[in-house]
């Protein structure tokens, strides 16, 4: 559910409502069966994803935050600097480098957690 909806960029809310859970309940059965909270996997889950995209140089900024579900480019930017320490086309030119962009395309971990029956 998150992985697909995050151009939407899903919150909490979100999740407890497509579960049917209570968002209190929901935070907990995350952090119990995720083994985080749901704000540290989102951030995970969105620095993974925009580093796929980053290596694709074709892709704008603003494609890229849509596609996270950032309201702009600018927030995406402040984001992934705050995240990783190097701005998005710092990043990119560092995927130029084999070397340098190793530690960078590391894919987020994706888990699932099925919906309330």
């Amino acid at each position: 559910f998150l992985a697909a909806n995050l151009h939407r960029g899903p919150t909490l809310k979100d999740l407890a409502s497509f579960l049917g859970y209570s968002e209190k309940y929901s935070s907990d059965l995350f952090q119990t069966r995720m083994g985080e909270p749901f704000s540290r996997y989102m951030r995970r889950l969105r620095l993974g994803r925009a580093k796929q995209l980053l290596a694709e140089p074709c892709t704008p900024l603003s494609s890229i935050a849509q596609a996270l579900g950032f309201s702009d480019q600018f927030a995406f930017s402040h984001f992934f600097k705050k995240a990783t320490g190097s701005s998005p086309s710092q990043f990119r030119v560092s995927t130029q480098n084999p070397s340098s962009a190793a530690n960078f395309l590391r894919p987020a971990r994706v888990t699932t957690i099925s919906p309330r029956r």
